[in-house]
């Protein structure tokens, strides 16, 4: 290794060090095991999450400092881009899981910055437990108005595709896709009037006459249906209706796992927000509102969807005495066309 390299390492771990960006910040590391679920005589290994992380999160006057830390604490107010205290703040954490056999490695990693006119942050999310992936970058200018914040500026966000599955794109019937992943139709006839083993069509003398007087001609199609073999010849199907509803879902889901576009995508976003915060030693209340007004595509597969798209974060804490608080929170996002929401209430006495 290089002189030059090694006084650029040192050089680097002396500002982190001693610049402030580690203090107040927190390392963990943790793990832990136990007996899975079973639901029948399934056999399945012990289930294990190990995590890892360095955490530097400013706390609200509402909110308790824990004496340690395990990677599962997930505060609703982190979710709000506006932190209790200007400057410097991050989350860098990684999870090796097991769960009910299935293994996953979840990752999340921001960097955040602001002071009085201005707050920027960074973004990467990858959580394999729900085939999830992006990164994102948002920066802001920011109005402080009394207990209110309004912000406005701009979102780039990259992921992998979504919302475009590859069969969108495949230009030929459903049947030639089954063809190619190994099954096979054969044509049975289903009415064979004139006994010849073969589909066809002709005209029919159509009378209920005894004499065959007073009738009328028609031009008759014999009808057919399809059974379906698999690879191995074994039949799987006994109409294209049947093969199509329990077996094409299969087929066409293979096919877009493995001609995915790799290239990840991009879209560029309008981001107008709206953070409020009013607390004292018997009341808080937390409010945010981020919304998506405008968003453009800057790749050929990017997210195209015209609906709107935000997140809002609500907590709200109360004391109503000496010994009885309560409390609601809850949190709704709509982005890329997946919605999610929670909200929870309650009370608590303290004796």
């Amino acid at each position: 290794m290089s002189y030059e390299r090694i006084i650029c390492y040192l050089a680097t771990y002396v500002t982190l060090l001693f610049g402030g960006v580690f203090d107040n910040s927190t390392i963990y590391i943790s793990g832990s095991m136990g007996t899975p679920y079973k639901n029948g005589n399934v056999s399945l290994e012990d289930d294990y999450k190990y995590s890892i992380g360095i955490r530097k999160i400013a706390l609200f006057p509402y909110q308790t400092s824990k004496k340690f830390y395990n990677g599962d604490e997930k505060s609703l107010s982190d979710k709000a881009l506006f932190g209790a205290v200007e400057g410097l703040e991050y989350l860098f954490s990684a999870s090796s899981v097991r769960n009910r056999g299935h293994e996953y490695l979840d990752q999340e990693y921001w960097l955040k910055w602001s002071n009085k006119g201005l707050i920027s942050k960074f973004k990467y999310l990858e959580k394999e437990s729900r085939d999830l992936q992006f990164a994102s970058f948002d920066l802001r200018y920011k109005l402080n108005v009394g207990p209110a914040i309004l912000s406005l500026g701009g979102n780039v966000m990259g992921h992998p595709v979504y919302g475009h599955p590859a069969y969108d794109d495949y230009e030929w019937p459903w049947w030639y896709l089954a063809y190619e992943y190994g099954y096979e139709d054969v044509l049975v006839p289903v009415t064979d009037l004139n006994g010849n083993g073969e589909i066809d069509s002709y005209y029919v003398y159509i009378t209920e006459d005894p004499n065959g007087d007073d009738g009328y001609w028609t031009y008759y199609y014999e009808d057919a249906e399809y059974y379906w073999t698999d690879a191995d010849s074994n039949a799987v199907a006994y109409s294209d209706a049947e093969f199509y509803e329990y077996h094409m879902p299969g087929i066409i889901e293979q096919y877009n796992e493995e001609n995915k576009v790799k290239e990840w995508q991009a879209e560029a976003s309008i981001v107008v927000g709206l953070d409020f915060y009013l607390g004292n030693d018997n009341f808080y209340s937390h409010i945010w509102i981020n919304s998506f007004p405008y968003s453009k595509g800057l790749t050929d597969k990017s997210y195209n969807g015209g609906e709107d798209q935000y997140d809002v974060g609500m907590l709200i804490g109360a004391k109503l005495g000496k010994h009885l608080g309560v409390f609601i929170e809850g949190s709704e996002l709509k982005y890329y066309g997946r919605q999610e929401y929670n909200v929870s209430m309650g009370f608590n006495y303290k004796f």
